[in-house]
């Protein structure tokens, strides 16, 4: 692991200004042994409820805290290697289906709908809104991970490599945006949301998912170990409130808001736990809640991701909340 990075202080909130910070909490890299193995700290903004990562990796150190075993990068061998007959690769694309049919019903009907994925990696996810029923999709994509956008474009899709603060897209050309566990990565999430504005058309629709750090498990775990914390690559952390408060400030309509289980937290909280009490029990870390390989269609990932959404759905009927928030923006006619 790499001792020392580069990192960058932020003054102020990102979403509402304040200079006023409360400590949260601290925490470490456990899911890769490639990356750094520095201490990270996260901070609360006390007026809109935004945390963050303070100080956060320089943008520079992107290939250092994305390694190339990275799990988003592999999503379409995955799916390539699973049973397409089994339990697990039917439910997964079920739910990513229908996440995809309920966006696309919020966008504006164009023919073709253009849809820019952001943080596309191999491009897994424009293929299923390429095979959507009943609408001709025009598929964009971006990643800064230059192999993984390779094999994007291989697929069909105009597939761009860069970070997307960076890439050059047209005003007002989109119809829907998407960005599915993206916007904690970033920088600069009001910039990034701002640009995602000025590229939709009047009535587009931002999309995205984003850890929600006012679920009831997210307060259970959160000295050290809540496992959306995702150290050192999560940089923001927001909830229902901050978000509200983010589509307010850029002029944007909040036009869903929703809660959905994801496994994959539980499966790093509890990584994180025996990794940091032991870095020995690294191994037996990986195998009771595999970090990296949690995707991969094998009968103990079923089990153990069915466990866990069960505990999410208890959470939802509990609080009405998980901690994996999908939320829609409409840039106003």
């Amino acid at each position: 692991m790499k001792s020392q990075i580069k990192k960058v202080a932020q003054d102020s909130c990102n979403v509402c200004g304040s200079t006023r910070q409360e400590f949260v909490t601290t925490g470490r890299e456990h899911e890769y042994d490639n990356t750094t193995s520095e201490v990270f700290t996260v901070v609360r903004c006390p007026d809109c409820g935004l945390c963050y990562l303070n100080p956060r990796p320089d943008v520079c150190e992107l290939p250092t805290i994305y390694p190339p075993n990275y799990y988003s990068y592999s999503q379409q061998k995955l799916k390539e290697e699973a049973n397409p007959a089994s339990l697990l690769h039917r439910i997964r694309y079920q739910g990513f289906r229908a996440k995809i049919r309920q966006s696309l019903s919020l966008a504006p009907e164009h023919d073709p709908v253009t849809v820019l994925d952001i943080g596309c990696g191999d491009g897994h996810t424009l293929n299923l809104f390429r095979e959507a029923e009943r609408v001709n999709v025009e598929t964009h994509g971006v990643d800064f991970n230059r192999d993984a956008v390779a094999l994007a474009a291989q697929s069909g899709h105009k597939a761009h490599a860069g970070r997307f603060e960076d890439v050059y897209f047209p005003e007002e050309y989109f119809d829907l945006v998407t960005a599915s566990h993206v916007i904690e990565h970033v920088a600069d999430p009001r910039g990034f949301a701002e640009k995602v504005r000025r590229i939709l058309r009047p009535g587009g629709i931002f999309w995205f998912e984003t850890p929600n750090i006012g679920s009831l498990d997210a307060k259970l775990f959160r000295r050290h170990h809540w496992g959306a914390y995702h150290f050192p690559r999560h940089w923001f952390y927001f909830d229902a409130r901050s978000v509200r408060k983010l589509a307010d400030s850029l002029g944007f309509e909040v036009v869903h808001t929703d809660f959905y289980p994801n496994a994959i937290f539980w499966f790093w909280t509890f990584h994180s736990m025996i990794v940091c009490a032991n870095p020995k029990l690294r191994p037996l870390a990986d195998t009771l809640f595999p970090a990296i390989d949690f995707q991969r269609d094998t009968l103990a990932n079923f089990l153990r991701i069915c466990f866990f959404c069960g505990i999410d759905v208890a959470i939802k009927l509990l609080t009405g909340e998980t901690s994996n928030m999908v939320v829609a923006f409409r840039r106003p006619l």
